[in-house]
């Protein structure tokens, strides 16, 4: 009986190994912008993140401006975002997206900004681009 729990421990230990070993990298985040592509203020915005439950929202952005969130490099951990706001008609929109996830980023340890488009048909996009700093 000690041989089987023996082996069973190597066992749980060998596949704790393998899994560490191919964890993929956080990419780093400096910064998260929010644009507003449409041609009217947009209210009540809210970004929302899952798994780790963080937000950040804003009472207005103004047509064609952005709002934008910096912070000290970040890793990215959440997988989704849901986005909330109110159009110009006073509309309730919402939107869940996946984020975007660059591995070779992530392993190069750069660091880079997330950007959030919505646009004039509800559409919300997410990329990543290289920081400027």
């Amino acid at each position: 009986m000690k041989h089987l729990c023996g082996l069973a421990s190597l066992g749980t230990l060998i596949l704790l190994l393998l899994m560490s070993g191919c964890a993929k990298p956080h990419v780093l985040l400096e910064r998260a912008i929010v644009l507003n592509a449409t041609d009217s203020k947009i209210t009540d915005v809210r970004i929302f993140h899952e798994p780790t439950r963080k937000s950040a929202q804003v009472n207005a952005i103004l047509p064609q401006k952005s709002l934008d969130i910096g912070f000290s490099g970040q890793p990215m951990l959440a997988r989704k975002a849901t986005v909330s706001w109110r159009d110009g008609a006073g509309v309730k929109r919402e939107v869940t997206l996946d984020l975007p996830h660059d591995y070779s980023v992530a392993s190069e340890g750069r660091i880079m900004k997330l950007i959030y488009v919505i646009d004039s048909f509800g559409v919300v996009t997410a990329r990543l681009e290289k920081s400027e700093n």
